[in-house]
């Protein structure tokens, strides 16, 4: 089972849905692109326009993957994508601390998306393992 709260969801019911939208997890990295946008929004200075861009590639790249992933055809291709959207995810971890040291967000601002942006690299961590036992 994969835990999100009190609202379980079965790893049958992640595969066999039609609309990559009703995954949590999805859904979760979506809301964080929003808010990653959000508060990226605010930089100004000119010296942390590439750390913006990448801050936004990064939170884009992560419910991209996750939807063009489940849309594959098989488990495996599906995994692949979870791969890279996790390695999008610690990217985009990585680029949330730096603009907190550089102060282009603030550190509640940084708290609030990191703790997310975690949350979301367990889920799909949780969803890889789970699609690896089926696979066995």
């Amino acid at each position: 089972m994969i835990f999100d709260d009190d609202f379980l969801v079965s790893i049958h019911d992640f595969l066999v849905m039609s609309d990559p939208g009703k995954l949590i997890v999805l859904e979760k990295a979506h809301l964080l692109l929003k808010d990653v946008n959000e508060a990226v929004c605010g930089i100004r200075q000119s010296h942390l326009a590439d750390l913006k861009k990448q801050l936004i590639k990064s939170a884009v790249s992560v419910p991209s993957n996750i939807a063009e992933g489940r849309r594959r055809t098989s488990q495996r291709e599906f995994l692949k994508f979870l791969d890279i959207a996790l390695g999008s995810n610690g990217e985009l971890e990585t680029q949330l601390r730096a603009a907190a040291d550089c102060r282009a967000i603030s550190q509640a601002s940084y708290t609030d998306l990191a703790n997310r942006a975690a949350e979301i690299g367990r889920m799909l961590t949780g969803l890889q393992r789970r699609i690896n036992e089926d696979l066995r």
